[in-house]
C-alpha cells in the first residue's frame, strides 16, 4: 500500500532535496518573494511571520522537525505569503518548486500526501483563530508551550527547552507581551516552567497539557 501520510512529502525532500544549515535569525525567504522552493524541517524551529499594522510581526506558524512549508507558493506561484526565519540553529531539506510539482503530478500517492499536509496546516490555522477568539491567554500559552517543548535536561532532571522570547510567544499567540507575561507568571508559580533569557524550561509537560484544555 502506498504511503499517503503527510510524512511522505518530507521523505520526498529528504530523498531528493539539498540539506541546508541555518543559524538563529537566518531568513529562508521573505514575504512576497517569487521563490518557489519547498522545505522540510530536519531539526530546530522555523518561524513563519507576516507583516502586521504598526510594524509588528504576526507569527502564523512555528515549524518543527518533519513539518513541510513553502509548498503553497510552489503550487500557485503567487509569491510568498510569509517570511521564514530560523528561531534557533536549524537544518532543513530544500527542493525546487518544479521538482516538487513534477513529483506530485507523476505520483498520485504523493499528491494525496501533499493534500493531507495542506489540510493539516489549514486545520492548525483554523484552530488557532478559534482559540484566539474564545480562549483565555493562559490556556493558549500552556498549549503552545506544550507543543513547542523539546527533550532536554537541566541539572539531571527531565525537562524541555523552548527557545523563544516572551515577545515572540506573544506575537505567536496574537496577544500583548503583558498578557503573555501574566500567563507565564502563573505557570511559573505552579512550578510548570522556568523562564530565562530567550528560552523557557518546561518542567511539567503533563501539567501544561491539563492547563491547555478548554474550560
Amino acid at each position: 500500500m502506498p504511503i499517503t501520510t503527510p510524512t511522505a512529502v518530507a521523505a520526498l525532500l529528504a530523498d531528493h532535496g539539498t540539506r541546508r544549515a541555518l543559524d538563529t535569525g537566518d531568513v529562508l525567504f521573505r514575504e512576497a518573494d517569487a521563490s518557489t522552493r519547498v522545505y522540510a524541517c530536519i531539526s530546530g524551529r522555523i518561524r513563519l511571520v507576516v507583516a502586521a499594522a504598526g510594524g509588528r510581526e504576526l507569527v502564523i506558524a512555528v515549524c518543527g522537525p518533519g513539518d513541510v512549508f513553502g509548498d503553497v507558493t510552489a503550487l500557485d506561484h503567487a509569491g510568498r505569503s510569509a517570511t521564514a526565519v530560523a528561531m534557533e540553529p536549524s537544518a532543513v531539506w530544500e527542493l525546487s518548486g518544479d521538482a516538487y510539482l513534477d513529483a506530485i503530478v507523476t505520483e498520485p500517492a504523493l499528491a494525496l500526501a501533499a493534500l493531507r499536509s495542506l489540510a493539516r496546516q489549514l486545520r492548525r490555522a483554523n484552530a488557532r483563530i478559534c482559540a484566539g477568539e474564545t480562549e483565555p491567554v493562559a490556556t493558549r500559552t500552556a498549549r503552545m508551550l506544550h507543543e513547542l517543548a523539546e527533550p532536554g535536561s537541566v541539572a539531571g532532571e527531565p525537562t524541555w527547552v523552548v527557545s523563544i522570547t516572551q515577545t515572540e510567544l506573544a506575537d505567536w499567540l496574537g496577544t500583548t507581551r503583558e498578557s503573555t507575561a501574566r500567563a507565564l507568571a502563573m505557570l511559573r508559580a505552579a512550578g510548570s516552567i522556568t523562564t530565562g533569557r530567550s528560552r523557557l524550561l518546561v518542567h511539567d509537560r503533563d501539567a501544561l497539557a491539563v492547563l491547555a484544555r478548554p474550560t
